[in-house]
């Protein structure tokens, strides 16, 4: 009987501690294409043809586009901007300029999985990382990171 006792306000006190789920959003790769093919068109649009790279919520490949008439070395600059966005959860535009205020910074480019150029992007939906996008090849880093940023908020109004 004593057990049973004791054993009633554990339930009753843990069942307080828990909080209702909390919502995870996937990126899916139809969502990866239409956000490729969405910075595809801003690109083209707005500077020049690039190249993009979509990355899910786990920092994985997805979706990646290069336009006929852009260097394929592009592909893999706008990867590398896309996972640096990712890791660092800040536009790799920002990233480089923070970069170039601090000294102890500096060093980040020896590393050779970032790409301190403007050109990712994270894509975030409703407060929650949902991946990340790299663009190459539009002109320049301030061209890649604008049809980025456009290419995202076409895509996430579509949602």
């Amino acid at each position: 009987m004593m057990k049973n006792l004791l054993f009633i306000p554990a339930i009753l006190f843990s069942s307080i501690t828990y909080s209702a789920p909390k919502t995870s959003y996937v990126m899916d790769l139809n969502l990866a294409n239409q956000l490729a093919t969405n910075v595809m068109k801003a690109c083209s649009a707005t500077a020049k043809p690039a190249a993009v790279v979509v990355l899910d919520q786990g920092g994985n490949v997805l979706a990646s586009q290069r336009h006929e008439t852009v260097g394929i070395h592009n592909l893999i600059a706008a990867q590398r901007k896309a996972f640096t966005a990712y890791s660092s959860k800040v536009t790799t535009l920002q990233f480089m300029h923070n970069a170039q205020n601090n000294v102890d910074s500096q060093n980040l480019t020896s590393l050779p999985e970032l790409l301190l150029l403007g050109g990712g992007v994270p894509v975030v939906y409703k407060s929650q990382l949902f991946g990340a996008v790299g663009v190459a090849g539009a002109g320049g880093s301030i061209q890649d990171d604008q049809c980025a940023q456009q290419g995202i908020e076409i895509t996430l109004k579509q949602i």
